[in-house]
């Protein structure tokens, strides 16, 4: 069988499923397979593949089918221009994020800002970035052990100086931070059943806040006793709640023009 023949196949299989970008993520599931970029398989549509890599490009699209990420499926995802590794441990990186990290960068080296710390880090995508673009030293908290055996594969992966650390919120601190950045939960229980079955695959832990925002809360007032300043991402419905915090500088909008940035000042 030709490659074009194989990613024929799973793009029409994609697109009876109603999955937006079928052309695209039929490429992205044969690079995966082949173990090639996607350039080498838009350049060889001829190429001769056998049986077991059809059918392993079968198995992915099935997976897909059936509301698995493809960034779970292959384990990659771009964040910052930087390539990271992903399993189900772990939220997806999204480019809501990079508007978060941006402006951490920003601040870090406006004001020259040392001691960073990433709370919930996850995948340890803000954190890497982080360091990646600045002179910063960084740290990166997470609850969750699975979490962070993810962040240190990308740690090596990409050559990062990160240091790692598991705790709750900010208990494990006791020493000062010039910066908190952090992605926390923020999606209600009650909104749950309305997200995509994509989203659904993730992890609760990193997608689900209480009803009554008592984890945003907590992390702002832990915040407020080791460092100045904290960015958190957020989302839009929550500008009322969060209006209520006299630190609270400023809300920034992300590029779809939504809440998306929270800043405080203490």
């Amino acid at each position: 069988m030709k490659l074009k023949e194989a990613i024929a196949t799973i793009n029409s299989m994609l697109k009876k499923h109603n999955i937006e970008n079928f052309s695209l993520e039929s490429t992205i599931i044969a690079a995966y397979v082949l173990k090639k970029d996607d350039v080498f398989i838009l350049s060889n549509p001829g190429l001769e593949i056998n049986e077991i890599f059809f059918n392993d490009m079968l198995k992915c699209t099935k997976r897909r089918i059936y509301g698995e990420p493809l960034a779970y499926i292959t384990h990659k995802k771009e964040f910052m221009g930087l390539e990271f590794y992903v399993n189900k441990n772990v939220l997806i990186p999204r480019p809501e994020t990079e508007n978060l990290t941006e402006e951490a960068i920003c601040y870090i080296r406006n004001y020259n800002l040392n001691r960073v710390l990433d709370l919930g880090t996850g995948s340890g995508a803000i954190a890497i970035s982080i360091e990646h673009f600045t002179n910063a030293t960084v740290v990166a908290c997470d609850i969750s052990i699975k979490a962070l055996k993810v962040a240190n594969i990308n740690k090596k992966l990409l050559k990062s100086n990160i240091y790692l650390v598991n705790g709750n919120l900010l208990s494990a601190f006791k020493s000062n931070f010039d910066i908190i950045v952090s992605n926390p939960p923020y999606i209600l229980p009650s909104e749950f059943e309305g997200l995509s079955k994509e989203v659904k695959k993730e992890p609760k832990i990193a997608l689900l806040c209480d009803e009554n925002y008592f984890l945003i809360q907590s992390i702002i007032e832990q915040s407020k006793k080791i460092s100045k300043l904290l960015l958190m991402e957020i989302a839009p419905n929550i500008r009322i709640f969060l209006e209520q915090f006299k630190e609270l500088a400023c809300i920034k909008k992300d590029y779809a023009g939504l809440d998306r940035i929270a800043i405080f000042r203490f």
